[in-house]
């Protein structure tokens, strides 16, 4: 399971996403990419969950 913890972790594995986009289904590149994805979003879930409580 990939986590992204900061802005320079998802910058990262945003630029991976990028190289893999379009992998075949049931290479390793898919695998990671399906990750990389969940993990991206799970951060932008979280950091709009945060910027949500600054404004409350």
């Amino acid at each position: 399971m990939i986590t992204i913890n900061n802005e320079g972790e998802y910058e990262k594995a945003s630029e991976r996403a990028d190289e893999i986009y379009g992998a075949k289904p049931g290479t390793p590149e898919h695998k990671e990419l399906q990750e990389l994805l969940k993990a991206l979003k799970k951060y932008e879930d979280d950091f709009v969950k945060m910027l949500k409580g600054f404004n409350s």
